[in-house]
């Protein structure tokens, strides 16, 4: 099996995280692409053009993030705790996600066609998931699931994407669930490139 996967993305670092946790690399071999470039390797694999994307040996290809998780876990036996709470932490990590790569898609437009709107928009929305997830880390009976990795891979990417929003303040159990992340060698091996 191949991941189609880009190095920046926080949706790829991920399942990439999750491939090291359960020692699934002779399995599932990672490839990089370039989703903006129309890479043709990832559009004959996936049409949305979109990291990551899993392609099978049969030649079937699964999209989106948390439905590659999925399968990743299951394959590794369903090591990790999967019920409704953590269903719902991950929902809000993927959200919180989604706004902060939205963020830096705006800010990385033409000046003359940039929004302020969308951004402030987007930037309010960053922090009420992370006062959401502040409160939410409550429920979470374990670190190591897929909610929480969400979680800490969405707060990675706020410090790789957006480090002036300084999620950190006021919130420790997201700064622990960060760091406990961040100690481990899945979650180092696959930090976005400085320069990227």
């Amino acid at each position: 099996m191949k991941l189609i996967i880009s190095s920046t993305s926080p949706y790829s670092r991920k399942c990439r995280v999750m491939v090291r946790e359960f020692a699934l690399g002779d399995a599932i071999e990672e490839v990089e692409a370039h989703p903006f470039d129309d890479d043709p390797d990832l559009l004959r694999a996936n049409p949305l053009g979109r990291v990551p994307c899993l392609l099978m040996d049969d030649g079937q290809a699964l999209t989106e993030s948390a439905l590659i998780a999925d399968y990743i876990a299951e394959r590794a036996g369903e090591p990790w705790p999967r019920d409704w709470t953590d269903r719902r932490l991950e929902a809000l990590g993927s959200g919180l996600l989604d706004l902060t790569v939205m963020r830096r898609v705006e800010m990385v437009r033409d000046e003359g066609i940039r929004s302020d709107f969308w951004i402030g928009r987007r930037e309010r929305g960053i922090q009420r998931a992370l006062d959401e997830l502040e409160a939410g880390m409550g429920e979470a009976d374990n670190p190591h699931a897929q909610g929480p990795l969400t979680m800490a891979v969405a707060l990675g990417y706020l410090d790789f994407r957006y480090p002036e929003c300084d999620w950190r303040s006021g919130r420790p159990r997201l700064v622990a669930l960060h760091d406990a992340w961040a100690s481990r060698a899945s979650f180092q091996s696959t930090q976005p490139p400085a320069d990227g």
